[in-house]
């Protein structure tokens, strides 16, 4: 008697990639400054290929953060992380909250595949 199993369901690989691994592998091997200030600070000398804002910032401080982008010559992206500042340094293994985050070197993450292609 012979039966058929399908492992075909089992073996497709997951659509996407997982944020919150490569955010980890990026902060270990590449260049990531975070919090508020720091990122604002080095906002003006335009050293970032993207930004990470937490879901639960404050809007002035998100319009803030929108608008020094929007004068900036080489723009980088903006990704709004679907969790809170918490989980967002949970995500980097801090015990601490980070609202923002911006990534100068993602090492060897894949973290910048999440920019839409133009």
């Amino acid at each position: 008697m012979s039966s058929k199993i399908d492992f075909s369901r089992s073996k497709k690989a997951k659509k996407g990639i997982d944020f919150e691994t490569n955010l980890k592998v990026a902060f270990k091997t590449g260049k990531i400054i975070y919090g508020k200030n720091q990122v604002l600070k080095a906002l003006r000398n335009n050293p970032f290929k993207m930004l990470v804002i937490a879901n639960n910032i404050p809007q002035e401080l998100e319009t803030q953060f929108n608008y020094y982008v929007s004068l900036l010559k080489d723009k980088p992206y903006i990704y709004k992380y679907k969790g809170s500042s918490l989980e967002l340094g949970l995500a980097l293994a801090l015990p601490y909250w980070v609202s923002v985050l911006g990534i100068v070197d993602p090492g060897d993450s894949d973290i910048l595949s999440v920019i839409p292609k133009k």
